[in-house]
């Protein structure tokens, strides 16, 4: 998207959200472009004008990415807790002997969110009131808060989603005591912006200037 195309956009938000406080000045005209500009212009327009026809309140930038990831990347998140459990247990069902070809055929967030094949493995050894009640209450729980952090992740430009995966692939793991390794789920994804790690200074210093840049 040119800064010309977004003037017609912020424009058209200034017209029906008509707070003289809403992008006041060129400074906001220029941070909103900045954090804004890698989306396509088509999309959005579209995201802007669904959020114009749903919601009262003035947007933020984070509110026109989170339209315009909706309009770029439906399909994944779509998938409920129950419909993902529900493809888990056909394929603990087969997972003694199958469990690798049966992992290859779940979707990629099940897939994150179970980690191996052996987890299937090993949950197809388990009693049928453990596998219904324990084993699935901690993967929908686990589920949700992986379609979570994939919605919240899909809304950042692409120069600070790199900036991330580099900072998540330098950093240490985190050592929790009292893992089980034979539990099919993994712990609970945490939001990257918590503490979990600590960022190298020369990687803080990248992510300033990636953000910077816009």
């Amino acid at each position: 998207m040119t800064d010309r195309e977004f003037n017609a956009l912020a424009k058209g938000l200034k017209t029906v959200y008509a707070d003289p406080k809403f992008i006041a000045d060129d400074y906001a005209v220029e941070i909103w472009f900045k954090l804004l500009n890698d989306i396509p212009y088509e999309i959005a327009t579209m995201a802007a004008q669904k959020y114009m026809q749903t919601e009262k309140f003035p947007p933020t930038p984070a509110d026109i990415r989170r339209y315009a990831t909706q309009i770029m990347s439906p399909l994944s998140e779509d998938l409920t807790e129950y419909q993902a459990w529900d493809m888990v247990r056909r394929a603990i069902n087969n997972g003694i002997y199958g469990a690798e070809e049966e992992f290859n055929k779940l979707p990629k967030i099940v897939q994150s969110v179970i980690g191996s094949p052996e987890r299937i493995r090993s949950a197809a050894t388990l009693e049928p009131e453990d596998l219904e009640t324990v084993e699935k209450s901690h993967f929908m729980r686990s589920f949700r808060a992986r379609v979570e952090a994939h919605k919240r992740e899909q809304q950042l430009n692409a120069g600070l989603r790199d900036a991330i995966s580099e900072i998540r692939q330098k950093a240490e793991p985190i050592k929790v005591e009292g893992d089980d390794p034979t539990q099919m789920i993994e712990a609970v994804d945490q939001d990257p912006s918590e503490d979990d790690f600590e960022i190298p200074p020369e990687l803080l210093n990248q992510l300033h200037i990636l953000i910077a840049r816009g």
